[in-house]
């Protein structure tokens, strides 16, 4: 794996790319920020907390630092220089592990400081880890046999190891659903990757409970084709989106979003150099990480411009339709809508007023979680459809006149730029 990556550094550097440029987040999507990383964290793996520190390991030394670089403690050190793999805080943020891909070693370290690494295992060319539910185990992903890349199960106690899967190819990333179930991008040994040459797969936890191991690409069940590449992969429990960076070593790269069934939604960023790195990472809100969704959650990326040894994490979030009205003079309502898929239609929808929640409940729909305010129940459909222009925005007009005004709720459901339904805006009252 590492000698995949010099490679892959030098063909990078040899490229006339441009510097950091403004990244151009998806429909349904917004950009939150931009913070660069220091020097010293630069080319380091890291992992977020949810106080919004980091937990960094540069192959050397593992370290907590705040948002701004300042570091805040140094945990840990290896016995000597070596290539960072990954680092993982596990789901309660009481320690974390971290791979390196020099010696194949996997430690853990108390993020409260003072036990300093311990070793766990050693998997040749680690590079990615999942924590499994309850925390006493994780999945790693390591070409750790030399042909092909193997998953394996590691307890986090003992430092046991248990093989699950062996496919082709050098090792790539891997998420875990609210089910247990396994996805992993595969890979080709080809460089460049070839267009479309990577899929989404995936093996049930039924698979990686009860073998038989090791489990091959032919046990797994195909998720999404025609990927054009596969650095990194967060994966949401609340709405099943799959994220995969497909990352170019040229110019650009993007973030594909894939809902539960497979389905590609579409691009929550197209971004100006190398995505290394993607995480999840909670929010003020109840929304989830998905297109349209009302705040609760967002997206971190981590891109790095191998010319000038410089790295930036960027976040997006989710940004919901807007719904504005006007009241005009002749006794009809004027409805605006910002921020839906351009050049696609809209569905207009109402309930009573007198019933209306300003509360919202989430509804699963399968393709999208619904947020209303209305009794589900009551939902009527308005009959009105209209069109979102290439900016995302339309709008519509319909009679208001005094006797019923202010006795509706008015919401619209919004489409991808294949037509499925991904979401809803606020709301007005007519």
């Amino acid at each position: 794996m590492l000698q995949t990556f010099l490679s892959r550094l030098s063909a990078v550097l040899a490229l006339a790319a441009p510097l950091f440029a403004t990244d151009t987040p998806g429909a349904g999507w917004g950009a939150d920020s931009v913070r660069p990383l220091t020097l010293q964290t630069a080319f380091a793996s890291h992992d977020t907390l949810a106080n919004g520190n980091r937990v960094v390991f540069d192959g050397s030394l593992v370290w907590i630092e705040q948002d701004d670089g300042t570091v805040l403690a140094t945990i840990g050190a290896t016995p000597s220089p070596t290539f960072p793999s990954f680092v993982e805080a596990d789901p309660s943020e009481t320690f974390a592990v971290l791979g390196e891909s020099s010696n194949g070693m996997i430690y853990r370290v108390p993020l409260s400081g003072g036990g300093g690494l311990v070793p766990l295992a050693s998997l040749n060319s680690n590079y990615d880890l999942a924590f499994e539910t309850g925390g006493a185990t994780a999945l790693v992903s390591a070409a750790h046999t030399g042909t092909g890349n193997q998953v394996f199960r590691l307890n986090l106690s003992t430092g046991a190891t248990n093989l699950l899967v062996s496919v082709p190819g050098p090792s790539g990333p891997i998420a875990l659903n609210g089910s247990g179930d396994l996805y992993y991008v595969t890979q080709v040994y080809t460089y460049p990757t070839p267009v479309d040459a990577l899929s989404l797969v995936r093996w049930s936890a039924a698979q990686l409970s009860n073998g038989p191991w090791p489990l091959t690409s032919a046990d797994a069940s195909l998720v999404t084709p025609n990927l054009d590449g596969g650095a990194s992969m967060v994966l949401d429990t609340a709405s099943g989106s799959v994220y995969v960076a497909e990352s170019s070593d040229g110019s650009p790269s993007r973030i594909t979003e894939i809902d539960r069934f497979g389905s590609v939604v579409g691009t929550a960023s197209t971004v100006t150099g190398y995505v290394g790195q993607i995480e999840q990472v909670d929010t003020a809100g109840a929304g989830a990480l998905a297109r349209f969704q009302p705040a609760g959650s967002r997206l971190l990326y981590r891109v790095t411009d191998f010319q000038q040894g410089t790295s930036v994490i960027t976040a997006v979030s989710p940004r919901r339709p807007q719904l504005a009205a006007v009241q005009n003079g002749n006794g009809t309502m004027t409805v605006t809508l910002a921020g839906a898929t351009p050049n696609t239609s809209c569905f207009v929808i109402s309930s009573a007023a007198a019933t209306y929640n300003p509360v919202e409940s989430a509804f699963d729909l399968a393709t999208y979680l619904f947020w209303t305010g209305m009794p589900f129940a009551s939902i009527r459909r308005a009959g009105i459809q209209f069109p979102a222009d290439a900016n995302g925005a339309g709008t519509f007009t319909f009679a208001n006149p005094g006797p019923i005004q202010g006795t509706r709720v008015i919401q619209v459901l919004v489409r991808d730029a294949s037509g499925t339904f991904r979401g809803s805006s606020t709301t007005i009252t007519n």
